[in-house]
């Protein structure tokens, strides 16, 4: 007998790790459907605003050759180092992010360089050339790698797969690395180069590919939208008077008041209650990151429009219950 119960408490436990609020959304309208006795067609959830495709998205840098006749005179602030990876066979296939990092880097060397004492005149001329070229060209790099990176527009595009109900885990860290990445913004806006080549990008680039808790928060939007509009449909088919005909209490009342405290206030409430929290801490960081970009607009339609139209239609859907509560004697509460 004690045989037949480990398979099924495993059964169990898997079932519980998976229990996503895509899932609890799906068994709560199940639930109402039955009840209620009434089903609503489902209609297909409405595609999310199109990204352009990075290939229209990246931008060249401008190709700036260094005539270093005096080899000492750079070796000397290790200008040479720099140069060599960048004429590498690695650094010539640079990633966007890796890229960037490489101009910071050579933007905050050269810096340094400046600041020497020059002997050579036409090479310092030459130097503080090529340093105005890289200042009103980093823009273009930080551009790329936002625009471009694959981890990032992974993020962006979204993953079918939702947050679960309570405590997903990778929040702290793409807070984390996202804030990072808004540091370095404002670190290029200053002109601190120092301070800007030290950000490790691609240790920000992997706890969000870690975690994907963007591309799910941005799935978990849309599908908690589309179903919360699908559940209006369904209860807002069903006036809540012809369920108590002269205040009358039955079975039916019973059952509806277990499925709102079980199910919509202890699972559905709590979770759009965590996707707000999400939403509202990492959207402005992503906003930040892309406002001057050209996948603001779609980026503003998915992740901001999107979680107010769920907002919206969650309120319908209270509304509907706050109703049943005055019109019947199901004496409704909620947690608070």
């Amino acid at each position: 007998m004690k045989l037949w119960l480990l398979p099924l408490l495993l059964i169990n436990l898997i079932a519980c790790s998976d229990n996503n609020g895509e899932k609890a959304l799906q068994n709560y309208q199940q639930r109402l459907e039955r009840v209620l006795d009434t089903e609503i067609a489902g209609t297909p959830r409405p595609a999310a605003a199109p990204l352009t495709a990075p290939r229209d998205l990246k931008q060249p840098l401008p190709d700036l050759r260094l005539d270093l006749t005096d080899a000492y005179a750079t070796r000397h602030c290790s200008l040479d180092t720099l140069i060599g990876e960048r004429n590498s066979s690695l650094g010539k296939v640079y990633s966007a992010s890796k890229q960037l990092s490489y101009e910071l880097r050579f933007l905050s060397q050269l810096q340094h360089c400046l600041q020497q004492n020059w002997d050579n005149s036409a090479l310092l001329s030459q130097l503080q050339q090529v340093y105005r070229q890289k200042q009103h060209s980093i823009d273009i790099a930080f551009n790329n790698m936002l625009l471009t990176d694959d981890t990032l527009r992974k993020e962006l595009l979204g993953i079918r797969k939702a947050l679960p109900l309570q405590t997903a885990p990778g929040f702290s860290e793409t807070w984390q690395a996202l804030t990072e990445l808004n540091r370095l913004q404002q670190f290029i806006a200053e002109q601190n180069w120092q301070a800007a080549s030290q950000v490790d990008i691609e240790q920000q680039l992997q706890l969000l590919y870690r975690y994907n808790f963007v591309a799910r928060l941005q799935y978990s939007l849309r599908a908690a939208n589309h179903q919360l509009a699908q559940l209006n449909l369904l209860t807002e088919a069903v006036a809540p008077i012809t369920l108590c005909p002269q205040q009358r209490d039955s079975e039916q009342l019973q059952i509806l008041a277990n499925v709102f405290s079980k199910y919509f206030v202890s699972e559905i409430q709590l979770y759009t209650s965590e996707l707000s929290r999400y939403h509202q801490q990492l959207w402005p960081l992503l906003q930040q990151l892309y406002q001057h970009t050209d996948l603001n607009t779609p980026l503003t339609l998915r992740f901001e429009q999107t979680y107010l139209d769920m907002r919206t239609e969650l309120s319908r859907h209270v509304k509907w219950w706050q109703a049943l509560n005055s019109q019947c004697p199901v004496k409704l509460t909620a947690q608070q």
